[in-house]
């Protein structure tokens, strides 16, 4: 079964499932690739019993699907799949204070997930070839800005057009894999001090 780019929750009982940061937290890994009750209470260190639940509630809810079954010892296991890599509330439902909580949940999940994958990339991912920064072939800037909502809105379009463009196949054989993490949000006052 293909996963869908993005799910539009349309129910506020959807909402309300997801807004849960367990929940939000299992989404996550589920998003990634299957897993079975069982390997999320390893990963997440909880009983096998509180994530059942948990998954009865996202699956019933439309949010996970069952994606295959493998049968290891006489036993059946179920694996489970987020039915999209994001979820974002129709219109009508923005104003909850759940969709708020929601989306801030899913940006910490996101930057907890980043956290776990540069801690397990391999040791060449962090390796200094060159002091051109230009020449690095990994990436990691903060910054702060000032700018309008339009133009704002304009920078996060074409940085979703690079994206597609990195994705696009081409016949290059020496692939490598990256991994790309990139939050960016409105704040009330900037931390780092911009003037020169």
């Amino acid at each position: 079964m293909q996963q869908k780019p993005i799910f539009i929750i349309e129910s506020y009982e959807q909402l309300k499932v997801i807004s849960d940061p367990l929940r939000t937290k299992m989404l996550m890994l589920l998003v990634e690739q299957p897993h079975t009750g069982q390997m999320l209470a390893q990963e997440l260190n909880l009983s096998r019993a509180k994530i059942l639940y948990h998954l009865r509630e996202l699956e019933k809810h439309e949010i996970i699907q069952l994606v295959r079954k493998e049968e290891r010892g006489g036993n059946i296991l179920k694996f489970y799949q987020a039915v999209a890599r994001g979820f974002i509330p129709a219109d009508h439902l923005l104003n909850y204070v759940e969709a708020k909580e929601a989306t801030r949940q899913s940006y910490l999940e996101v930057i907890d997930r980043a956290k776990t994958r540069v801690l397990t990339a391999p040791d060449e991912a962090f390796e200094l070839h060159s002091s051109n920064v230009e020449e690095w072939p990994k990436l990691s800037i903060q910054k702060e800005c000032r700018v309008s909502k339009e133009k704002f809105l304009e920078f996060t379009r074409k940085y979703r057009e690079l994206l597609e463009m990195l994705e696009e196949d081409d016949t290059d054989e020496e692939k490598q894999n990256y991994y790309l993490m990139t939050t960016a949000f409105q704040i009330e006052e900037p931390l780092f001090n911009n003037k020169s």
